[in-house]
Order: C-alpha cells, then sequence, then structure tokens
C-alpha cells in the first residue's frame, strides 16, 4: 500500500495532512481502487472521477456529526476506504468483504442504505426538516424549563451538523430530484447540493436536461474554472449580508448568464458554479465557505468519469460496473462462463432480428443501453431507440403512447429500476391493455450488487396488474421464442430473465422448443409412477433437472414441469397433477412472497376440493441477501437440486406416512 494511505484510517488521519499531500494521496487512492476492482469487479470509471472531490468533502466536513448524502451510492468507494474500511476494501462485493453501495449496518459515516438514483435530495431535505422540528420543540421546551424549573429530555443530535448531498452519474434529471428541488424553499437552514457533472449516467446522459448542461460543460475553459471559483471565495466573506446579495454580487463579477445557473435560480436555489473538480484546495476553501450558508445551495462541479486511467476514460460505460480486468482494461472472463452467452446477450441478438422484419418494434431503456443487450439495435434502428435516461416513470409512459399509436414497443430496464415505474405500469399500460412488452433483466439475485440490485419483488407487483402475462424463459432458445410470442399478443407482457449465462446442461431440448402459448407450461420430464412433480419457473428448470435425476439414483421418479408462464397459472396441468394424487414443488429465483410458488397456490385453492395434497414452495427468504456470488446466494436460498433432492424424499415420506411436512417455505 502506498505511503500516505497506509496511515489513512480514518477522517481525523485526513485531517493531518496539508492540501500538497491530500493531492498526492488522491493518486494513492485511485491505484488503490483500481488495484481492487481489477481483481473483484465493481463501479469503476464514477469513483475514479470523484477521489479528489470526496477527500475534499471530508477534510471541510465532519461527517462524524455532519451527515454525507450520496446519490446513486456507487460512487462511494473513496469514502469508505477514507472511513475506516481500507482492509475490508481488498474484498470489495465479495462475501465476507464490504458492500458496493453504502450501507449503514457497516458504518456511522452512511446514513442510507442506497443504489438507485435521484434519491439524495429528497433525504437531505427530510433530514433538514427533521432537525427544524427538533430545534421548535427544544426552543419550546427550554422555555417551559426555565419557567417550571423542571428537568427536560431533549434530542442528544448536535442541531448544528452539515447535511451534504452528493448527486452524481446523471441522476439530476430524474423526476424525484427535481421533484424534491421544487420543495426546497421549504429548508430553513444549511444544506448543500454537491451536483457532480461527469455528463453521463451508466450511458451518456439524454434528455433536455442533459443538453443544458452540456452547453455550459462546452462552453468552459480551465481559466473560465479558476476565475468562477476565485470569484464565489472573494464574494464568500459578504455572506452576513444575505444569501441573495451574495448571488446579485457573484453575478456580477462573472457576469453568471449560464443555462445552469438560470435553470436553478428559476426554481429561487442559490447557485455556485461551475467549477474543477480535481482542485482539492479549491474545493475545500468552497466547501468551508458554502457550509457557513444559512441556506440551501448548489455547487456544480466538473468531474470525468475514468479519470486517470486511459481504458475507463474511452470507455465509461463499459467501465461502469466491471468485472475483474487486466492492465490495459482487458475483460477476465469469468470461468464459470467459459464462453457461454448470458440471456441479455441471446435477448439483444434476436430482438435485432425481429425488427429488421418488423418496422413497429421501438426499442426503450432508461440509461442501461449496453446493459440490456441494446446496443447493437441502438446502431442499426437509431430512430427506433429511445433512451429516456434515469427517468423509468416516464420511459413507461412515453412507451405506453408509442403502443396506443400502433407500435410494439420494448421496454428493457433491470428489475430492481422497474419497482419505480410501478404506477405508471398499471395506469398507462396495465389499464389501458396496451401491447408493451417488458424485458426485465437482472430478475432474481444479481450476485455483487446486493440487496438494492436484486430483482425479487416483479412477480408480485406485475402478476397483480390486470391484461398482464407474465412469462419467463428458461433458456436461450426460450428466451427467443419468449421475445416471439410477446410481440404478437396484443396485451402487455412481461419476459424475466437474470444477469446469467444460458445453463449449459440439463434442459431437455426438444421440450423447451416448442412455440409458446399463451398460459400454457410444458413437460420436460415425465417420471413412472410418479408420486412428486417439481413445476419450475425460469432459468432455474436445470437444477430441478439435475435433482430428478440424484432423485432417479435413488429409485424416486418425479415430474418435472416447466410452467413458463406466472400470469396466467396453466390450470389444465394443475388440475392433472392435483388429480393424480401429486405433490407439488415449486421452484423460482424471487421472493417466496407474491412469486410463482405463491401464484400457484392461489391457482390450487380455487379448484373444486381445494388444496388436498401437500404443495411446497422454494423461492427466495423475505431478508435482505448480502452480496455474493449468484450462485452462492441462490444455493444459500436453497434454490438448487440439493434442496430440491431433500424437499422431495421429505414430502415423498409424509404423503406415505401422512405426518406433517415441515418448513414448507424458505
Amino acid at each position: 500500500m502506498s505511503e500516505l494511505l497506509e496511515h489513512i484510517n480514518s477522517p481525523d488521519d485526513l485531517k493531518k495532512l496539508s492540501v500538497v499531500q491530500l493531492k498526492s494521496l488522491a493518486d494513492e487512492m485511485r491505484q488503490f481502487i483500481l488495484a481492487t476492482v481489477s481483481k473483484t469487479g465493481g463501479h469503476l470509471a464514477s469513483n475514479l472521477g470523484v477521489v479528489e472531490l470526496t477527500i475534499a468533502l471530508h477534510y471541510a466536513f465532519d461527517f462524524k456529526t455532519d451527515k454525507l448524502l450520496w446519490d446513486v451510492g456507487h460512487q462511494c468507494y473513496t469514502h469508505k476506504i477514507l472511513t475506516g474500511r481500507k482492509e475490508a476494501f481488498k474484498q470489495l462485493r465479495q462475501a465476507d468483504g464490504i458492500s458496493g453501495f453504502p450501507t449503514p449496518d457497516e458504518s456511522v459515516y452512511d446514513q442510507f442504505t442506497v443504489g438507485h438514483a435521484g434519491t439524495s435530495i429528497a433525504t437531505a431535505i427530510g433530514l433538514a426538516l427533521g432537525e427544524q422540528l427538533r430545534q421548535k420543540t427544544e426552543d419550546r421546551n427550554q422555555k417551559t424549563e426555565v419557567r417550571s424549573q423542571l428537568p427536560i429530555t431533549n434530542y442528544q443530535l448536535p442541531i448544528t451538523s452539515k447535511i451534504v448531498a452528493v448527486v452524481g452519474d446523471a441522476s439530476i434529471v430524474n423526476g424525484t430530484s427535481f421533484e424534491a428541488l421544487n420543495n426546497l424553499g421549504l429548508v430553513k437552514r444549511q444544506l448543500l447540493i454537491v451536483l457532480n457533472d461527469n455528463s453521463m449516467a451508466i450511458d451518456p446522459t439524454q434528455g433536455a436536461v442533459a443538453k443544458y448542461f452540456s452547453k455550459v460543460r462546452l462552453s468552459q475553459t480551465y481559466e473560465d474554472l479558476r476565475k468562477t471559483t476565485r470569484n464565489i471565495l472573494e464574494h464568500m466573506p459578504a455572506i452576513g449580508k444575505g444569501v441573495e446579495e451574495v448571488i446579485e454580487r457573484i453575478k456580477k463579477s462573472i457576469r453568471m448568464v449560464l443555462p445552469a445557473s438560470q435553470l436553478f435560480e428559476s426554481l429561487n436555489i442559490p447557485y455556485f458554479g461551475p467549477v474543477d473538480g480535481y482542485d482539492i484546495d479549491s474545493l475545500i476553501q468552497l466547501f468551508h465557505a458554502l457550509s457557513s450558508l444559512n441556506h440551501p445551495a448548489i455547487l456544480h462541479v466538473y468531474t470525468k468519469k475514468g479519470q486517470g486511467f486511459s481504458p475507463a476514460g474511452k470507455e465509461p460505460s463499459r467501465f461502469h460496473s466491471t468485472g475483474p480486468f487486466k492492465d490495459n482494461g482487458e475483460s477476465i472472463e469469468p470461468a464459470s462462463a467459459n464462453g457461454r452467452r448470458s440471456f441479455t446477450k441471446v435477448f439483444g441478438e434476436h430482438l435485432l432480428q425481429l425488427a429488421e422484419k418488423d418496422d413497429r418494434i421501438v426499442a426503450v431503456t432508461s440509461a442501461m443501453c449496453d446493459g440490456t443487450g441494446l446496443s447493437q439495435f441502438r446502431e442499426k434502428f437509431p430512430e427506433r431507440f429511445f433512451d429516456f435516461g434515469i427517468a423509468e416513470s416516464a420511459a413507461v409512459d412515453i412507451a405506453a403512447g408509442l403502443a396506443k399509436e400502433g407500435l410494439r414497443p420494448v421496454v428493457c430496464i433491470y428489475s430492481t429500476f422497474l419497482q419505480r415505474s410501478f404506477d405508471q405500469i398499471y395506469q398507462e399500460v396495465a389499464l389501458q391493455n396496451l401491447p408493451v412488452v417488458f424485458c426485465i433483466d437482472r430478475a432474481g439475485v444479481v450476485g455483487a450488487d446486493g440487496p438494492t440490485h436484486h430483482g425479487l419483488m416483479d412477480i408480485g407487483f406485475m402478476r397483480m396488474m390486470p391484461n398482464m402475462v407474465l412469462a419467463a424463459p428458461a433458456d436461450g432458445v426460450e428466451m427467443r421464442l419468449a421475445l416471439e410470442f410477446a410481440l404478437c399478443e396484443d396485451k402487455p407482457v412481461c419476459l424475466r430473465y437474470p444477469k446469467d449465462v444460458i445453463p449449459s446442461q440439463g434442459v431437455d431440448r426438444k421440450a423447451c422448443s416448442e412455440p409458446f402459448q399463451l398460459g400454457k407450461s410444458v413437460v420436460v420430464r415425465r417420471g413412472d409412477n410418479s408420486s412428486i412433480a417439481i413445476v419450475t419457473y425460469g432459468s432455474v428448470l436445470t437444477e430441478a433437472l439435475i435433482a430428478a435425476g440424484l432423485l432417479a439414483q435413488d429409485g424416486i421418479e418425479v415430474d418435472v414441469i416447466n410452467a413458463r408462464f406466472a400470469a396466467p397459472i396453466d390450470k389444465q396441468i394443475l388440475q392433472l397433477l392435483l388429480r393424480e394424487g401429486k405433490g407439488v414443488i415449486t421452484l423460482e429465483d424471487h421472493s417466496c412472497a407474491c412469486g410463482f410458488g405463491s401464484a400457484f397456490l392461489e391457482a390450487a385453492a380455487e379448484l373444486p376440493g381445494g388444496i388436498t395434497r401437500p404443495i411446497v414452495v422454494l423461492g427466495m427468504p423475505n431478508r435482505p441477501i448480502k452480496h455474493d456470488l449468484r450462485a452462492k446466494q441462490l444455493m444459500d436460498a436453497g434454490i438448487n437440486a440439493d434442496r430440491i433432492f431433500q424437499t422431495a424424499k421429505e414430502m415423498l415420506r409424509i404423503m406415505v406416512t401422512g405426518n406433517r411436512l415441515n418448513g414448507n417455505k424458505q
């Protein structure tokens, strides 16, 4: 480890260094992050961009008592290293290491567990309003105490704590950010919003607001940024005369007639900047000065994704969230992949093929073109590709409009982010019964990104929608068939699939090559005189088939059924199973609550005579799943062949003896 960084174990250690030493520390920090992420994988480009900014924040503030909130929490690596997690950082996103996102369970320096965009300004306002109300209560209690001479109980947190919200990776364009800015006037105390402007979300930022900032960025030279910084600092001593007067002085001095200034001041928010995000000395001075304001303000800071590592600077999208890589930036393919293609890759290729034959097909995403497999589509059909930035709700509503005009929009969003558009899916798509196809990538557990990014709720909130069809492919062949099916339906359809490679073994190619039919499952394996059926949903079919093989070796035959649909449930196959008196084990990569197994139980309960045979639901437990390898997460939750094997043997014993089956759910 480098000389300065070796002695940094807390922000107190940081403050022992000179500003000149801080610049050297930033270089060491950047190399430390590079060395770690090259081995563990992680969010690289954004973190390389905010090293100096984060150091300056911790140098100027005391975040043991002050409050630092991160927007798009994946930019927190330097923050974590500075706040006592340096040794644990070497196992970043590993089972025994630290999370890649802020996590209060790890440190008092983390305010919220956060991995979505647009949250920091709103939560900062909540903290500020809470302190305002608490101050009024304390003042009132103190007056009462003077009158009554009786002791009172007060809150112990200092009312003088500062609040800083760092908004980065283009999350300022998120609707929640603007909703929060619209309510910033409620705050009557210090609250600093640091706008980390790197012009990038996961992909290049889209929309009018992004272009607004682009104009400011392109119009600035390095000397312009230095001049802006000097003028802000020169005028800050006049702060006692009021924020409004200070702003006017600065404007007159530097002719601040830039679009960003106009944008924020039209919302009556004092704006300072833009300034250089790599000038640590100036940043520290600015933070000290702005911390004295008794009014919310925005400091606009320029940074660059991938700063200090050429491959990440040239391809920030590829290094947004990366696996392990070599010194030259070349990716190291995990051994488990072994050249196999992912569900996302197969989807992207087939959507392109279908779009070549049907010009009604349009692709819609929210700042995740590469991650959802749409890069080739964007290149081939730029006029039919729409990226609406970090604005999932707007993307869904716009897709509804496209569908209303006779187009076939395919909305490609990660499961965790699709949650943000629940109301729009219901109101504008499901209620109108419009043919929008939701391709839900990163469904199920996602591995190292952990709780903020798992897709364990999409079946639950989607299957309650009227008119909505829920399907899940088990392999690459089914991925293509499911997409073809979805685009032919005159109603909304969801396709969910994991962040994983296509299963390489166990799937019956013949059964899974049958075209999708609405609400129809397929029998993948039929056991002679079987008493149990394993009914699976999605890519976990492979585990069921492996379990069936293990059971056969023990002389136990089972059926394996690929459900394909969670809405509607195949009631014919359900009736057949119960009529034959078979016990059922359902298997899914989703929360047990409200998932496929739950839907199966509901459908079984509606049949004449109700549920007469045991049904066991295997799925994810209703608790946060920590970061780890996806395969390990599935194994720990019992979504694997061994757990199915044990469950089937226990079920058979119960069916024979009549004793109660224990623990039918996770």
